[in-house]
């Protein structure tokens, strides 16, 4: 009762400016005196005696009604009732006795005492209808507001307070300016008003330069909620639908830069208002307009919930599918049937040659993994004075390759060097090339064979397949050993259309 007490004195100090000048304190300071102090049965003892002795007085009704009600107990509440329900008679367009039993009605229990409790939003409204705007209609709607929330909800946070009352003034005010300006100087007389306060230094801030986006930010809310949503979905999914990196991911942040500037902008807004110096004295306000009686602050709506809850759902959503999006993609790889030509680049394909055969012993499904399927050709030309001389060699898998990476196609070319560098061979360049239509990554490296030859190694590597073309080196150079490579894998490989390489 703390904050009740010391308002009814600040009311007994404004009221009775003339009786402090007195030699003598009247009955009516010494109550204010008495009940600021806690004696609260002296204050209702000296109430008491000066209404019998020189008739009806409102600040009297007051104090006497306010000493019972300090005492917090169902009688004294009762005579409290009784005391402002008598001032009221006498005097019924007292503001501070319809906000003392406003605030009493309002803090009365429903179950207990319904008709009383009914009659606090009654009193609220005629203070209203009195004085809208004035100190004690502005104490009684801050305590409405907090009895029409539901037992155990919790009040509006502060941002929601903020964002709801700039929203109802630009609303009705139109113009940002003038309304900031009338926010400013209502605050300033009523110096009191933490709500108030808070609003004009909202409405300042989002006046300035560049503010308009803001604004019309806290103007529409669930829109902004709305589009920020449909934006993350569409970066969510734009992902996998274009192959994006995974980096990408990271711009979904941009979606939420003008919410952060804006909290940013609310919170000085409040801070500043927090910080306030206090006014001994209001100023005046004569010849302001009127600024839109604040309400108290409604609990979310169920189009606030619903719209929220079908954001946060289509995020999540986008979320879900982009995931086994990218997780398809990235487990797909194309199927691919092996069937060797007959000829390539006029060179025919040899059989049961003894390189054949070699490569054949050395290979092995196991080499490259369980599911996949070897294969390995030999090309040459067929002549009188040397029938079945190989001129290139390819050999390789297909099967499920789909975490290879450029990486691991340069371990394999590694792990091809290592093996050479075991006989002896050193190699003496290597280089990367355009690996073709069917994608992936194509390096070729280049050594001299003990018969002193030169030779061209050159691998491919996608998602289903692993290849390696060998050729004697052409005077033509590199590009003539890629052209080769990418010639005989086009030529072998062929893509399964049939088969489902999502």
């Amino acid at each position: 009762m703390r904050a009740e007490r010391n308002w009814v004195f600040g009311v007994c100090i404004g009221g009775n400016v003339q009786a402090e000048e007195q030699e003598v304190r009247s009955a009516y300071a010494s109550a204010c005196a008495e009940l600021a102090a806690g004696r609260y049965a002296e204050a209702r003892r000296t109430a008491t005696d000066a209404l019998k002795a020189d008739g009806p007085d409102a600040g009297l009704f007051l104090v006497l009604g306010q000493a019972h009600a300090a005492e917090d107990d169902d009688d004294h509440d009762d005579r409290a009732e009784a005391a402002y329900r008598d001032g009221l008679e006498a005097f019924p367009d007292d503001l501070d006795l319809l906000a003392a039993y406003a605030e009493l009605c309002l803090g009365s229990d429903y179950m207990d005492r319904p008709a009383r409790h009914r009659r606090g939003p009654e009193l609220t409204e005629r203070l209203r209808e009195l004085a809208p705007g004035s100190r004690q209609t502005v104490r009684v709607e801050r305590i409405a507001a907090g009895t029409t929330m539901t037992a155990g909800a919790k009040p509006a946070s502060p941002v929601r307070a903020q964002t709801y009352d700039a929203r109802l003034v630009l609303a009705a005010v139109g113009d940002p300016v003038s309304a900031a300006a009338r926010a400013r100087a209502h605050a300033q007389g009523r110096p009191d008003d933490d709500r108030l306060a808070t609003l004009a230094e909202t409405l300042t801030a989002l006046t300035g330069p560049g503010r308009a986006p803001l604004r019309w930010m806290v103007r529409h809310p669930l829109l902004v909620l709305v589009i920020r949503a449909a934006l993350c979905v569409a970066l969510v999914l734009a992902v996998p639908a274009f192959r994006w990196n995974s980096w990408v991911f990271l711009s979904v942040v941009v979606t939420s830069v003008p919410a952060a500037l804006l909290r940013t902008l609310l919170r000085r807004a409040r801070d500043r208002a927090g910080s306030r110096p206090a006014l001994a004295v209001a100023a005046e306000t004569a010849g302001v307009p009127d600024l839109p009686v604040l309400p108290p602050v409604p609990a979310f709506s169920r189009r606030e919930a619903a719209v929220a809850a079908l954001a946060l759902a289509a995020v999540l959503a986008a979320l879900t599918a982009s995931g086994i999006w990218r997780y398809q993609q990235y487990t797909a790889y194309p199927r691919y049937t092996v069937a060797a030509p007959d000829s390539i680049q006029g060179y025919e394909r040899l059989r049961d040659t003894t390189v054949q055969q070699f490569v054949d012993d050395t290979m092995g499904e196991d080499l490259a993994g369980t599911g996949t399927t070897s294969f390995s050709f030999v090309y040459g030309r067929e002549t009188e004075q040397q029938p079945g001389r190989p001129v290139f060699t390819v050999f390789g898998w297909v099967g499920d390759f789909h975490e290879i990476t450029p990486d691991t196609l340069g371990s394999v070319q590694d792990s091809f060097r290592t093996g050479l560098s075991a006989t002896g061979v050193t190699t003496e360049k290597t280089w990367s090339a355009d690996p073709g239509r069917l994608g992936g990554t194509l390096r070729c490296l280049s050594y001299r064979a003990v018969d002193g030859q030169w030779v061209d190694v050159c691998t491919w590597g996608d998602k289903g397949s692993v290849g390696t073309v060998l050729s004697p080196a052409s005077d033509r150079g590199p590009q003539a050993a890629a052209d080769l490579a990418r010639a005989v894998r086009e030529a072998v490989l062929h893509q399964d259309t049939s088969a489902d390489s999502a």
